[in-house]
């Protein structure tokens, strides 16, 4: 992860606030993509292309995380840097990279990759992109290779696989009125500390929550609405025991995928102050 990147588009990001991070004050993985959205308005003065898009759909999404940024204090302690680039723009989709920088080392901390579908607002069918925007993408092209090269296979949870169930609310939605992609992290984040509290998993014995989540791999195939019932599903990977797979369901539908990898090794518990 330590990978150096120029100086170029960077943003600085505000120190993260505590409402973001979790019961042990880490910053969990559903906070990182949140702590990502407080650079979008300054990306956005610098001529990031996304304004010219009226309704994208995020389809994929792949990180890649250093353990130091679950790390008690880090974030909070450390100036950290957003960079934006552009992998890859096809005829209706497009794929960006969120790189988090270290700015003491320059180093990079945290990669995501999200794959977007350009969205006709009235048949709500893929639409090509606009060209505005793919000659605009150009100046923000990356210079590393996408890390979304394929489709994810399906996730079938096993007979003895964990079930968790989640109630969606209102503050769960976005301006699309469905379920904010970001809060399908925190569904899977949930399902994983009661699993792992329960005894299901092998190796994580306490709230896994105490771990970092070095990789992801997540498919979005369909929408949820308020007042529903979900139901989450999570089970291990029978050879590597850091794979930790969930899917979500709506009723009979798939809505919602994943592949984590989570580290061996506890964060230090931050120390919480009492009123």
């Amino acid at each position: 992860m330590g990978t150096k990147t120029n100086l170029l588009q960077l943003v600085s990001l505000p120190r993260p606030t505590w409402v973001i991070l979790d019961r042990f004050g880490h910053l969990p993985f559903d906070g990182t993509i949140k702590f990502l959205w407080e650079g979008y308005p300054e990306m956005i003065k610098q001529g990031f292309p996304t304004k010219l898009i009226q309704k994208a759909f995020t389809v994929r999404e792949k990180a890649v995380c250093s353990p130091q940024l679950h790390e008690k204090g880090f974030p909070e302690n450390n100036d950290i840097f957003l960079h934006a680039s552009v992998p890859n723009v096809g005829t209706t989709s497009y794929s960006i990279f969120h790189d988090l920088i270290d700015s003491s080392t320059m180093g990079r901390i945290f990669r995501i990759e999200t794959k977007m579908v350009n969205i006709d607002p009235e048949t709500r069918r893929p639409s090509k992109l606009p060209t505005a925007f793919v000659e605009e993408c150009t100046k923000f092209a990356s210079s590393d290779p996408a890390m979304i090269t394929d489709v994810q296979e399906e996730f079938v949870p096993p007979k003895n696989a964990f079930k968790s169930i989640i109630r969606t609310r209102y503050s769960d939605l976005d301006i699309n009125l469905h379920v904010n992609y970001a809060q399908y992290y925190k569904f899977c984040a949930d399902c994983a500390s009661e699993a792992s509290q329960s005894g299901y998993y092998r190796h994580y014995d306490d709230d896994i929550c105490r771990l970092p989540v070095l990789k992801t791999d997540v498919s979005f195939i369909g929408e949820s609405p308020p007042c529903s019932n979900l139901d989450v599903y999570s089970w291990q990977d029978t050879q590597n025991q850091q794979r930790i797979y969930f899917a979500i369901y709506l009723k009979s539908d798939r809505i919602f995928q994943a592949d984590y990898l989570y580290g061996c090794e506890k964060s230090d518990e931050a120390i919480v102050s009492k009123l």
